[in-house]
């Protein structure tokens, strides 16, 4: 049941009119019947998965919080780290058998066979469910929230459950803190119209990102990314460019609709992107860029490692790990290992050449400034979105190696041609209105300005935008949601 389907819109209309008409003490276990359903729609066997670990994870936070009572200071601390360990090595053990296995087998093969001592081993069967990588680490989340006693550990089993499950943010996030979305559980909702507004318009620009522009854009980038062989290195930067914008529409894209369907039933989500292609530095993309998952490998692992409180050595250890563990996290292949890597080197690279950029702009105007800075900051974002989107290390060698050496423009044409003018056309329409509107919103709140504007211009910019969608929007070729995979 895709975000983007009818079904979902049918799943949500139901949703939203019962459990604004049930009684309030009965409306958690709506939900979270309604979002174990909605996890079932893709495979019910593993919702039960879920719920594994959805149990571990509560009973480890009880058992912390129970050992908090003991007196003994030793003590508590070896209960409290055990069950931490058991509820991390339990979601880790659970991704490494549905995600990583087959790469780590693969890649055990290879290194035999190189090693002239070939060993066949077993390739594992099953499915990756959908959303694990997401609910797995919100549900780690808590446990470690409540080891550090920012939460206390939730006695409710149900509305735990509903927490690691809520139907809007479960398959591809954002990822949520307990001590922002457990307590709203116990608020009682009353149809707000100005919240249901915001809902709704939000719900609808992540349509448009999605629908209009990402699975727009996705043709020219499939037909390069899948035959990288078949063009030069003027199609393969267009396509790269275009992917730049397609991952980024259809991630925040899901995400606005994530946000606006809880907001519909008086649920505040975190914002998870904010403008990341008007970034500075790398550095300050990642800070734009999936911002829930960018906090909580901050506060989760790279705080604990001893973030920047360290020596220089130790930091740079420590930002490879991070972000290294981050393109691990987005996929069980080299090529996403060999992307966080790449953007963990940018950062580095990016904290040590600090003087000498300092230098060479020294005396520019801040316009220009600003300007060079975001040119330069998405031209390495792009570089590192082939080793993202690259299908295979192979394929990934190969585009580096054509894009250093074939420059010749005639696929370029017959890449615009294969494409369709008018789409190529309607395209670049769209993205430079995308870009025009995030350029002016970074200075004035288009939305709050929308909103207080009159009722026949408001109305006439939603049932415009409506009109578009429905015109222009790839209905029959929307393919899945890009971080469904992860």
């Amino acid at each position: 049941m895709a975000f983007q389907t009818f079904s979902y819109f049918l799943f949500l209309t139901l949703v939203f009119v019962v459990y604004y008409l049930l009684p309030d003490r009965f409306r958690w276990a709506f939900l979270l019947a309604a979002s174990y359903f909605f996890y079932s729609c893709w495979n019910t066997a593993y919702a039960l998965l879920m719920l594994l670990s959805t149990a571990i994870t509560y009973l480890s936070g009880l058992r912390i919080g129970k050992a908090d009572s003991l007196e003994d200071a030793a003590r508590r601390k070896k209960v409290k780290k055990g069950w931490v360990a058991l509820s991390f090595a339990f979601n880790l053990l659970i991704l490494f058998a549905f995600k990583y296995a087959n790469m780590f087998f693969h890649s055990l093969g290879s290194l035999t066979e190189a090693l002239g001592v070939p060993i066949a081993f077993p390739e594992v069967p099953w499915l990756l469910p959908v959303g694990i990588s997401f609910y797995t680490f919100q549900a780690l989340g808590y446990t470690v929230d409540v080891y550090r006693g920012d939460v206390k550990a939730v006695r409710h089993f149900g509305k735990y459950a509903l927490f690691v499950s809520f139907f809007p943010q479960l398959v591809a996030g954002p990822i949520e803190r307990s001590s922002r979305l457990i307590a709203q559980f116990d608020e009682i909702h009353r149809p707000d119209f100005i919240m249901m507004r915001d809902g709704a318009f939000t719900i609808l620009l992540g349509l448009c990102k999605k629908l209009l522009i990402a699975d727009r854009v996705a043709v020219l980038v499939n037909l390069v990314y899948n035959r990288p062989g078949e063009y030069g290195a003027p199609a393969i930067a267009l396509a790269t460019v275009c992917f730049a914008f397609q991952i980024y529409c259809d991630f925040s894209g899901y995400s606005d609709i994530a946000v606006g369907s809880a907001k519909l039933l008086g649920f505040r989500l975190m914002k998870n992107f904010d403008a990341p292609y008007l970034s500075h530095s790398i550095a300050e993309f990642w800070r734009r860029w999936h911002i829930s998952l960018s906090s909580w490998f901050r506060d989760y692992l790279y705080i604990p490692l001893g973030g920047s409180r360290v020596g220089l050595s130790r930091w740079i250890l420590n930002t490879v790990i991070v972000f290294t563990a981050s393109g691990l996290w987005h996929g069980a292949d080299w090529t996403f290992v060999c992307w966080g890597a790449l953007n963990g080197l940018y950062i580095v690279l990016g904290r040590l050449t600090s003087p000498l950029r300092d230098r060479l702009l020294h005396g520019a105007k801040n316009s220009v400034r600003s300007l060079w800075t975001i040119i330069a900051t998405f031209f390495f974002t792009c570089f590192a979105w082939m080793f993202f989107r690259a299908n295979t290390m192979a394929e990934l060698l190969q585009i580096l190696s054509r894009l250093c050496s074939v420059w010749e423009l005639n696929s370029l044409g017959t890449l615009i041609y294969q494409v369709n003018g008018r789409e190529c056309l309607l395209m670049a329409v769209l993205l430079l209105f995308l870009l025009l509107t995030e350029i002016i919103g970074k200075r004035v709140n288009l939305r709050e300005k929308l909103y207080q504007c009159p009722l026949l211009l408001r109305w006439s910019v939603y049932l415009g935008l409506l009109f578009i969608l429905i015109l222009f929007g790839k209905y029959n070729e929307s393919p899945a949601f890009i971080y469904f995979q992860f």
